[in-house]
């Protein structure tokens, strides 16, 4: 462990040194490498494992760094601290890589709170407003009040079990009194973090305050570390959450409705997609407090599907912000007759923002609306209400954007250059094709 920590310090080392072309060389083939090797890592010795959500999640997080990298071309052009903006994206994803395969718990709490740590230093260093110092502030108050019961909780069962390892941990939660508390505790901090309707404040301001390519982390992959951890945790208390999936489901269910009906009254570009990752982290959460392998295996569709639409649909926001200096509905609008072919990349991912055919985001909604059906049929009406605002909400963000007057006070705008169009490719290319082998993701 220590040696694999010692190579990963080398790394940071490194950051100050090379420039953004060779980072972006690195990972890429860090990318290919985890693709052609990831059979064969189960390091048990050095407390780092991998099974088939860790490694989705950890070639997610490669794919979405790589991304960052890409779209933050500005901060290399206007020297804006590009190193020390390397260091941040390389220290986020040796967190996040630790996060998703580590094996003990000790360790995964660890990394898991050590994640946050680059994404605040993402949104005070390279934020645009100064209201970055509040977003900064419920960032860390929300997170960390949210860890602290987790921290007990681990130490109490550890203490229980006689050690921290997944594998002791498992099936010995029947046997616990007061084990709905314990759940709670639990599993708390990981519903903040994914983050279900009332504890999902932070979320909306980091988004706004924070860069492109630290509102691209943040709906890519820090948000999935809640699902990460609540499909982990699941697994001990699996007596507990059939006692206790019609709570689950509702609050997935119905504060993903809520948070929906939300989306239509914002004028943020950035704002309004945020709300809709808040409202689809609801429903993969109903899926999960279904608790069947139907919904389990469609939230990890989901957790892929929604880092990769969301990034893209984030980068796209950047795009306009760039060029037209606002993100409000407002202003930017009429940009079809500006911008027709990134047109056809926001009408792409709008489409996959409500789980339209031809991308990844269909196969693990219409899994997610099965488990829950499957699970109680009373909630047919607010499934149907559910998809019905999806779309409504995507309608609109394409709608608004690209239709109606154009706003005086914008002369002309550019089109696309190459650099985005690839960087939207890339984006779009996976959540094409893994619909064509879903099976390669089943349990």
């Amino acid at each position: 462990m220590l040696k694999f920590l010692f190579m990963m310090l080398m790394m940071l080392i490194m950051s100050n040194i090379l420039n953004f072309v060779s980072y972006f060389f690195y990972m890429t083939f860090s990318v290919i490498f985890w693709v052609l090797f990831y059979s064969s890592f189960n390091v048990g010795h050095i407390g780092l494992g991998c099974d088939t959500l860790s490694w989705f999640l950890i070639l997610l997080t490669f794919w979405v760094v790589m991304f960052m990298f890409m779209a933050s071309q500005s901060f290399e052009i206007n020297n804006y601290f590009k190193s020390k903006f390397s260091f941040v994206l390389m220290l986020m994803l040796i967190f996040l890589f630790l996060t998703f395969s580590s094996l003990d718990l000790i360790s995964f709490y660890i990394f898991f709170e050590g994640s946050l740590i680059p994404i605040y230093m993402l949104i005070m260093g390279w934020g645009y407003q100064p209201e970055r110092l509040q977003a900064g502030i419920y960032l860390l108050l929300y997170t960390i009040f949210a860890s602290l019961p987790l921290l007990v909780s681990l130490f109490y069962l550890g203490n229980y079990v006689g050690g921290y390892s997944f594998v002791l941990l498992k099936g010995n939660f029947l046997f616990l009194n007061w084990v709905n508390l314990w759940f709670f505790f639990s599993i708390f901090a990981f519903l903040v973090k994914l983050p279900v309707f009332y504890f999902h404040l932070w979320l909306p301001k980091a988004h706004v305050e924070a860069p492109v390519s630290g509102s691209m982390m943040l709906a890519g992959v820090l948000l999935k570390l809640g699902c990460y951890g609540l499909m982990r945790f699941m697994f001990f208390f699996d007596g507990m959450v059939m006692f206790l999936s019609s709570m689950l489901l509702s609050l997935g269910l119905l504060g993903g409705l809520f948070v929906s009906f939300i989306c239509l009254r914002q004028v943020d570009l950035k704002s309004l997609i945020a709300y809709s990752s808040v409202s689809h982290m609801g429903l993969a959460l109903a899926g999960l407090g279904s608790w069947g392998l139907w919904g389990f295996s469609s939230c990890l569709y989901t957790c892929v599907a929604h880092g990769l639409c969301s990034s893209g649909l984030f980068f796209l926001s950047g795009v306009i912000y760039e060029r037209s200096g606002s993100r409000s509905i407002f202003i930017n609008k009429g940009m079809l007759s500006f911008m027709p072919s990134m047109s056809f990349w926001w009408f792409i991912y709008c489409i996959g923002n409500m789980a339209a055919p031809i991308v990844l985001n269909l196969v693990g909604e219409v899994g997610l609306l099965g488990s829950i059906m499957s699970f109680s049929s009373f909630t047919l009406i607010f499934l149907m209400v559910f998809s019905f605002m999806g779309a409504c909400y995507s309608l609109f963000l394409f709608s608004s954007v690209h239709h109606g007057k154009v706003f005086t006070g914008i002369n002309s705008l550019s089109d696309g250059v190459v650099r985005e169009y690839l960087l939207l490719y890339l984006h779009f290319f996976p959540l094409f094709f893994l619909i064509l082998k879903v099976d390669m993701m089943s349990f």
